[in-house]
């Protein structure tokens, strides 16, 4: 390794600055100690006290010299240091003043007088601080003000002039390899504009952010709003993807570790764009329906059915039930509610089309709740198979069902979709038969039932979400259905909670619908995550495949909603009946769809659903 390399590896590792400050400590003692004799002697120091100077500042350069060693002073990355630094300096300045006067207090008198005058180690010790200090500081404003002249990266504007802003700004300004350089600020707050924070201005509120973008040239924009509701952060987001820019996210943790690594912010997700404030839950009313009883969920370890099981763990069931097909998932989402060394949570491989083992864990268990989240839900893939999401969607519900019934379970509660509105696809129509069971269950007194119905989980697997960001992941296209189509989200938290607090607050038959509010257009989310990405992905439209809506809708001709008595959630008001032959033309169905009769299934499905089989099931 030739010498000008082992001289970048101590200076990158800031060893020789350190070693410069013992030579410099070293050299403020020496002259603290000749200024304390001046200053306190007024500049003849006596003949007495003049052979004491030379063995003063010997032990007080080792002293002096542990006790900052001790503290940690020569183990500094000196572009952090701060006042925490002075005041650990403060604290290993003061002890060895201590052992001085200590010393000098024991040493024996000469002519009545001490060897070293007390006013001396004072008047040595404030100079020694504030030189140790000055060197500290000095060799901090030094790498600053290099760090300002190398830096010509990528732009960086901050939002969010606050603590965490100002901590993001030190990160970037002490790490110049980072290649960044803060152009300013922009905050709520429009008194702050005009003020500099480490040298940085504040541009403005982000109102301003498509003309400050302009002005000054950035590249990429910060929020560090960690505490800000996501009301503000979608905002905030949105306009950034209205001007392009890529942008990062500041968490909530650092708000916690007071502190910020660029290595800590975060790309933009699409619960930032999409995600709403979580409603408040009523926790006792929910609490009622769960704590001490045994609860079951189907299709546990999918995206819907694992959160629900997540929060019902909330709520201390005596036993939950985890009934799913999936071997790997469902040992996965035990081993996750385990984790705290429950017992509660109870793995129960279950393929609800086996009527059978259905009635076997009923009988075994004998669950008080069950909440049905197994369900074939691709609308594209159920196109082509039929048959198999009549088999669970239909079938499966209609065995869990009966099963409750025979189980005498206190409460059923069904998760369903806005697909079954109108439906015009496959998996549409078999959520609506579902519905429809257990409606028949309902009003021949034999179920305590409820339905919930919402639109598109974010991040749910399978959906829109993330596969745009798997496709942005391999650089685009981003591949949308069509220019028009629209759809309703939630995120997951929020449906699982309002899920538990809807079946806490249901009468038998309710049907509730998830306040969603306004649809998206696919193609502007699309948008807004390819700008705030930085992957400059095209758009491809690939037309609407077989069975998809462009438009979902939560309630159909013959229903209305009305408010349930807790925020975002909606009752379903029913005015149609159901035909007399409904139990036998259901049964009908799934028979035909085990037997493979097409032409059978067609006929049911426009007896069931008049108007559906316009279009022809197909025979899969």
């Amino acid at each position: 390794m030739t010498p000008a390399s082992i001289f970048a590896r101590v200076r990158a590792t800031g060893r020789l600055w350190n070693t410069l400050l013992i030579v410099l400590d070293a050299a403020v003692v020496l002259c603290a100690t000749v200024l304390a004799y001046e200053a306190r002697f007024e500049g003849t120091i006596p003949a007495s006290f003049d052979r004491w100077v030379m063995p003063l500042v010997g032990v007080a350069v080792v002293l002096y010299g542990v006790t900052f060693a001790l503290f940690g002073l020569y183990r500094l990355v000196l572009r952090f240091v701060g006042v925490d630094t002075l005041l650990r300096l403060l604290a290993a300045t003061a002890i060895g003043f201590a052992v001085l006067l200590g010393a000098d207090m024991l040493a024996p008198l000469e002519a009545g007088m001490r060897p070293i005058p007390i006013g001396v180690l004072f008047i040595q010790a404030v100079l020694v601080f504030l030189g140790a200090s000055a060197a500290r500081m000095t060799a901090r404003v030094f790498l600053y003000l290099r760090t300002s002249r190398s830096s010509s990266g990528r732009r960086v504007l901050i939002i969010g002039a606050g603590s965490a802003g100002s901590l993001l700004l030190r990160e970037i300004q002490n790490r110049p390899d980072l290649g960044l350089t803060a152009v300013g600020f922009l905050d709520d707050e429009p008194a702050l504009k005009g003020r500099t924070i480490g040298g940085v201005h504040v541009l403005g509120t982000p109102a301003d952010l498509a003309r400050i973008v302009a002005e000054r040239d950035v590249d990429e924009i910060v929020v560090a709003l960690p505490s800000a509701p996501k009301d503000r952060i979608r905002a905030v987001l949105n306009a950034a993807a209205d001007v392009g820019i890529e942008t990062r996210v500041m968490p909530e943790i650092v708000i916690a570790k007071g502190s910020v690594n660029l290595r800590d912010l975060r790309t933009v997700d699409v619960e930032d764009l999409l995600g709403r404030e979580l409603t408040p839950i009523d926790v006792d009313e929910v609490a009622g329906t769960i704590r001490g009883k045994v609860v079951a969920v189907t299709g546990a370890a999918g995206s819907i059915g694992a959160e629900l099981c997540r929060q019902i763990m909330r709520f201390e069931p005596a036993s939950l039930l985890l009934l799913e097909i999936d071997e790997t998932r469902l040992y996965e989402l035990w081993l996750e509610l385990t984790a705290g060394g429950s017992t509660a949570p109870v793995m129960c491989i279950c393929d609800i089309r086996d009527a059978p083992r259905l009635d076997a864990l009923m009988r075994t268990h004998q669950p008080e709740l069950v909440l049905h989240a197994a369900a074939y839900k691709h609308v594209p893939l159920m196109e082509l198979a039929p048959r198999e999401a009549i088999k669970t969607n239909v079938l499966g519900t209609l065995n869990v069902v009966e099963a409750c019934r025979v189980h005498d379970v206190a409460r059923f509660v069904l998760i369903s979709t806005d697909k079954a509105v109108a439906p015009v696809n496959t998996m549409g129509l078999t959520k609506s038969l579902a519905e429809r069971i257990m409606l028949d269950a309902v009003a021949a007194g034999v179920l305590n039932g409820v339905a919930v119905r919402f639109g598109n989980v974010l991040a749910s697997r399978g959906s829109v979400v993330p596969i745009f960001e798997e496709q942005l992941r391999h650089g685009g296209p981003l591949t949308v259905t069509d220019p028009d189509v629209t759809r309703y989200f939630m995120t997951i938290p929020e449906a699982s909670r309002l899920v538990l607090q809807a079946q806490a607050i249901g009468e038998p038959g309710d049907i509730f619908v998830l306040e969603m509010g306004d649809p998206v257009r696919i193609v502007d989310l699309a948008r807004k995550m390819i700008a705030l990405s930085g992957v400059p992905a095209d758009i491809e439209f690939i037309g609407l495949r077989p069975g998809e809506k462009l438009h979902e809708s939560l309630v159909t001709q013959g229903e209305s909603l009305e408010p349930a008595r807790r925020e975002k959630i909606l009752r379903v008001c029913r005015t149609a009946e159901e035909s007399p032959t409904f139990s036998t033309d259901v049964r009908m169905l799934i028979d035909a769809a085990i037997d493979a009769r097409s032409d059978v299934m067609r006929e049911l499905v426009q007896r069931l659903e008049p108007g559906f089989a316009e279009r022809e099931l197909l025979g899969s």
